[in-house]
């Protein structure tokens, strides 16, 4: 049994020395003689300048820059080193011994299905990021669990708890959803404050939601539509111009400088752009807001 498993280990390891010998040498026929040759490949990093003759040995050369080989050969030059595409930066640079590799760059991975590098998924309003893209694998979005929320649209951001008005001796303006935190406010700050202002801070994560659910003519429309001071009217020609995302930030922009009149107008512009769900979701967070100011009020009342 002892003597038939050596027998196996040498028929094994002569096997693979005859394996390593032939990777490492090539036949070739002497152009003078006419004499079949066994001559040395060359090493990874080199290629073959002249094949071996009967007076000498093969002749190799060094990979010249921005090109290589990577493995024993009796090629006539070497390889030219890759170039990364699109939306792809250097892993391992080129050397005379190996390739170029390439990954997809920062936020994007590589798609086997469109052979090219595509920008991560970003998590809506209501999802956060269960797993974080790589260079090899998308993002994975999750929805929030109650109590829980994420506001933005982003690849990275992961759900994150309701604030906790309690804690912090305050009472609940308007409750989290899984797309805004729970609004916080003392009886005093109602007093000093209208229910838009409140109503403003959600605002960026609802257009968000409406640039996710409406066309881009009816996004625009809208834009066109949002109350201003003196009621005055946007530039048609100004909007009409504009991507998706340049309409996001010019409603954003709308956002921070809107007075508490014309967020109040909003709902109605709204609903003359055909949007009827949002303009009743809104109109109902407004009431709730208003209605915890007047609960305020009687409270100082009884006091």
């Amino acid at each position: 049994m002892e003597l038939s498993k050596l027998f196996l280990t040498v028929m094994l390891f002569s096997a693979d020395a005859s394996m390593a010998l032939h990777a490492q040498t090539f036949k070739n026929d002497d152009p003078f003689s006419g004499r079949s040759l066994v001559c040395d490949r060359c090493p990874p990093g080199t290629y073959l300048r002249a094949p071996c003759s009967a007076t000498r040995k093969s002749d190799c050369a060094k990979c010249p820059k921005g090109a290589y080989t990577e493995f024993w050969n009796h090629i006539s030059m070497c390889l030219r080193c890759s170039m990364c595409a699109e939306n792809q930066v250097v892993k391992q640079e080129c050397s005379p011994f190996n390739n170029c590799e390439c990954e997809c760059k920062e936020g994007y991975y590589f798609n086997k299905r469109y052979e090219a590098c595509i920008k991560h998924k970003e998590c809506p309003p209501g999802y956060g990021a269960n797993t974080t893209g790589t260079p090899q694998q998308d993002t994975e979005c999750v929805q929030c669990q109650p109590g829980f929320y994420s506001n933005v649209s982003s690849a990275k951001a992961i759900c994150v708890a309701h604030s906790n008005c309690e804690a912090g001796g305050l009472r609940v303006v308007l409750k989290g959803r899984g797309w805004h935190d729970t609004l916080c406010a003392s009886c005093d700050d109602l007093k000093t404050r209208d229910g838009a202002e409140y109503l403003q801070e959600i605002l960026p994560a609802f257009f968000i939601q409406l640039h996710q659910k409406m066309g881009l003519q009816r996004i625009r429309r809208l834009a066109m539509r949002l109350p201003q001071e003196g009621g005055k009217k946007q530039l048609r020609g100004t909007v009409m111009k504009l991507s998706r995302r340049g309409l996001n930030d010019f409603m954003n922009s709308w956002d921070q400088g809107a007075g508490k009149d014309q967020v109040r107008k909003l709902p109605e512009m709204l609903r003359k752009t055909g949007a009827r769900n949002a303009a009743d979701k809104l109109e109902l967070k407004l009431k709730y807001i208003d209605q915890q100011f007047k609960l305020c009020e009687g409270l100082v009342e009884v006091a």
